[in-house]
């Protein structure tokens, strides 16, 4: 059984959906959920649905929400064996969405991350190496990521979060094997629009000149652009009924990293994603 590391968030996510068109600087009837998210916990819960032993290197506080998080990764079969337990509160995400579930506005509050030091990863760098895939997320610090990218030998997968937190591997990009950015994202660490196809191609062949093995742009709507040193192209979507992004994204990241890891040819990548991805499109609130 393939075992992969995964280095980043786990938290509470706090969701709103209105009913009806939000209205800003208004109190909205909607419904309101709670559930277990961070983006290093949707992906290892996927990772181990697909049969994978996952490990989630994580830093939880204490109280009620921290055990919602050790219950969640218990129950998916998540490792935590080498998470960071403190006496702060657990990371918590509020995210507002529109009447047709894309994200308004989110908050994120992860400050506890801040545990995952280099000194602290050090300790579990020998088993890291001993992986099939080191999947990291940008709740980490800019130090951490530099640190990971520079000692851990096994494949590495990044995945930048948000635009807020995407430049936080700053230099360290083109260490990455592959990356998965939304089209917002890959903007923002390239420099380049993203706005149409056209620079959607650029901002890739810019993430490969810096090193990166295999790019993944998700597109929404339009499908997941993919790429690698000998081609490039776009997998359409598939029929969404309802779109969470937070959800969604993780699902398909998970997918990606599914296929990388059995060596797929990075178009089926793709295809594999954008198939996940639909499938969580109907959760609701």
């Amino acid at each position: 059984m393939d075992t992969i590391y995964i280095i980043g968030g786990a938290a509470i996510d706090i969701t709103g959906k209105p009913d009806s068109i939000c209205r800003e600087r208004d109190s909205n009837l909607g419904r309101v959920g709670i559930r277990v998210g961070g983006v290093g916990h949707n992906i290892a819960k996927r990772l181990a649905s697909l049969g994978y032993e996952t490990e989630l290197v994580t830093a939880i506080g204490s109280g009620f929400h921290a055990g919602m998080v050790r219950e969640s990764c218990q129950k998916a079969n998540v490792s935590l064996a080498h998470t960071y337990i403190g006496t702060e509160h657990t990371g918590t995400y509020i995210g507002i969405f529109d009447e047709d579930g894309d994200m308004l506005v989110g908050i994120s509050d992860m400050a506890v991350l801040d545990h995952l030091t280099p000194d602290y990863l050090s300790a579990v760098l020998p088993q890291i190496n001993q992986a099939s895939m080191c999947v990291i997320d940008a709740n980490l610090s800019p130090e951490s990521l530099a640190y990971l990218c520079a000692n851990v030998t096994v494949p590495l997968f990044y995945d930048p979060v948000s635009c807020a937190k995407a430049k936080r591997i700053d230099g360290n990009i083109g260490k990455c094997y592959a990356i998965k950015p939304n089209r917002f994202e890959a903007g923002f660490l390239s420099g380049k629009s993203c706005d149409t196809l056209r620079g959607i191609y650029r901002a890739s062949d810019w993430f490969l000149e810096q090193g990166v093995k295999r790019v993944f742009i998700d597109l929404a709507e339009e499908g997941v652009y993919w790429a690698d040193a000998d081609s490039c192209g776009v997998v359409p979507a598939e029929t969404r009924v309802f779109r969470d992004v937070s959800v969604a994204g993780d699902a398909m990241s998970a997918a990606i990293i599914d296929g990388c890891v059995r060596s797929l040819p990075a178009e089926e990548c793709a295809l594999l994603g954008s198939k996940a991805s639909a499938e969580v499109s109907d959760q609701v609130l």
